[in-house]
Order: structure tokens, then C-alpha cells, then sequence
């Protein structure tokens, strides 16, 4: 059973009463939905995933973008082409040189961007998965441009609406 605790007043939920190794049923996947749609952010503690299994929950919330955009799309970790591997480890599990294209790319990713935004079709969702975390930081960050335009006062809204 899915259960939605807040997390802040305008953005994010813990998601919890679900195990995602299994795809949802059609019921759960329109739960989900809601919950994004609600909190815009939905945090699933404790799921220990394998790449597979994370397709296929990307998978039960719609049709999962079939390219991605990387440097160097062919030193792939992951089992799956599709999968983005934002991280600082090369094919090897080693740290990546501090001038491999693979890393600087991914120092892109430290400043404030939209998944896929560009795209003829952008993402519905973006699904992190966060496969080794630090003791301390490591933080990401989400900002619901939904609330941000509610924060408007109206003499802004009317000026770019």
C-alpha cells in the first residue's frame, strides 16, 4: 500500500509501502501519478534496484525516452543503453581523471538544468537512483517551477504570461 508522507509545503513526498524490484500494477502506477502531481518529487526509500527492474518502473509510468545524450556514449556501466550514468566512476569502477570528457560533462549536471527540456517530446519524469551515497553531502536539488509561478506576484505573471 502506498503510503505519501510531505516532505516540504510545496515540493517532495517520501513514497513508502511499495516494493519497486516488482512493476507496479496499473492501480499503483496511477497512484504514483497522482503523488508526482501532487508533490512533483517522490522519494522511495530502501529500494534496492537492479537496472532492469528500474526500466521497468520507468516503464509502467509511460514510454521511457529511447536515446540519451552522453560524451563518449560508448564507455558504458550500466546494462542498459538507454540508462544515463551521471556519475564519477569510469567502466572500471575507478575514479574518473580529473580531464576525461566523461567528467567534465557530467559537471554540467552541478548547475541548475531540466532534464530533456530540449526535446521535441521532454521527459515526463526523471528516475534518479542513487547506487553509493556519501556519509555527508551530496545533496540534490529540486525546485517545482509550479510553485515558483504561484510565488509570482501578478504584475509579474501578467508581464510573461
Amino acid at each position: 500500500m502506498l503510503h505519501i508522507t510531505p516532505l516540504h509545503p510545496h515540493i517532495g513526498a517520501k513514497a513508502e509501502g511499495v516494493d519497486l524490484r516488482r512493476p507496479p500494477s496499473p492501480e499503483l502506477a496511477s497512484a504514483i501519478e497522482a503523488a508526482m502531481d501532487r508533490h512533483a518529487v517522490l522519494v522511495f526509500p530502501g529500494q534496492d534496484l537492479n537496472d532492469e527492474q528500474h526500466m521497468a518502473f520507468g516503464a509502467s509510468l509511460g514510454p521511457v525516452e529511447p536515446t540519451r545524450f552522453t560524451v563518449d556514449a560508448h564507455r558504458h556501466r550500466l546494462s542498459i543503453p538507454e540508462m544515463n550514468d551521471i556519475s564519477n566512476l569510469d567502466v572500471d569502477g575507478e575514479i574518473l581523471k580529473a580531464d576525461d570528457r566523461r567528467r567534465m560533462f557530467n559537471l554540467g549536471n552541478r548547475l541548475w538544468h531540466s532534464d530533456s527540456s530540449f526535446k521535441s517530446t521532454p521527459a515526463k519524469y526523471s528516475l534518479l537512483h542513487a547506487r553509493s551515497i556519501p556519509p555527508e553531502g551530496g545533496e540534490t536539488e529540486f525546485a517545482d517551477m509550479r510553485a515558483a509561478w504561484d510565488a509570482l506576484p501578478e504584475k509579474a505573471k501578467a508581464r510573461v504570461g
